[in-house]
């Protein structure tokens, strides 16, 4: 079964109870409208009307997925191009993979395995169970590493998502899913990502070593694509995530009691 789906279903779960709670940190206040000012020929400053500022209606990036799930390598997209550091780029696959919420998440998919592989008989226990949730780990930690450190680093790329937040749903979508196939380097400029599918493609030949079939060729090119489509739905739902937020939470405070009032 494809995992996309478990973690589909753990985002359902606690999308409500997430937002039920204040988790955010306060975020600085983007302003709504920004001011330009220009001299004229005397030297004058000559200030014109407000304009919108777009980053205003994007909203804010969540480096947490459904306030849970870690997504650390999300980031606004901006004019002002800043590439990261080697060691950024490390501490980016490092809260990505050992934030608290992967470990319960590797336990889900371990399990998932385990019974689709042995059946419920003795599931979630024993040195069965041990084994699935190594081969969980190794699986987030090789991936991690690989497509957001090692190899951004040795070809000079960027391993961060850039959300657009404006414009209509469908480029906004098509812009999310393409980051998958462009990246950026670091001076700026797009080329195809290298880091994620040559890091997809280690992954899956580092991990062969506990997922025998994955050495033959058919079954390791479906885990290539499996892992390459868990990322473009990891994409869109960065994207859209803080825009479904936005629109919930004023129902979700429509049926909260006035902070006043004795419960």
């Amino acid at each position: 079964m494809n995992r996309c789906v478990i973690i589909g279903g753990v985002a359902l779960l606690t999308a409500t109870t997430v937002l039920c709670q204040a988790t955010d940190e306060p975020a600085e206040p983007v302003p709504a409208t920004v001011s330009a000012e220009t001299p004229d020929d005397s030297g004058f400053k000559v200030l014109l009307p407000p304009v919108a500022n777009p980053l205003a209606l994007a909203g804010r990036v969540d480096k947490r997925l459904f306030g849970v799930l870690p997504n650390y390598r999300a980031e606004q997209d901006s004019p002002e191009y800043k590439p990261l550091k080697a060691w950024e780029k490390f501490k980016i696959a490092e809260r990505d993979t050992f934030d608290w919420p992967n470990f319960p998440m590797m336990a889900g998919f371990a399990l998932q395995t385990q019974i689709a592989e042995k059946g419920w008989h003795g599931a979630g226990m024993g040195r069965s169970f041990a084994e699935y949730y190594a081969r969980s780990f190794g699986d987030a930690l090789i991936g991690n590493y690989m497509t957001e450190a090692l190899l951004p680093s040795l070809l000079h790329e960027d391993p961060r998502f850039f959300r657009s937040g404006v414009g209509p749903v469908w480029k906004r979508a098509y812009k999310a899913a393409r980051q998958v196939l462009v990246t950026r380097t670091e001076n700026g400029h797009e080329r195809f990502n290298f880091s994620e599918v040559l890091g997809n493609s280690a992954v899956v030949a580092v991990t062969s070593i506990y997922y025998p079939d994955s050495r033959r060729l058919g079954p390791g090119a479906t885990r290539v694509g499996l892992q390459i489509g868990n990322d473009v739905i990891s994409n869109l739902l960065t994207e859209f995530w803080p825009d479904v937020k936005r629109h919930l939470q004023p129902l979700l405070h429509h049926h909260r009691p006035p902070a006043d009032l004795p419960r």
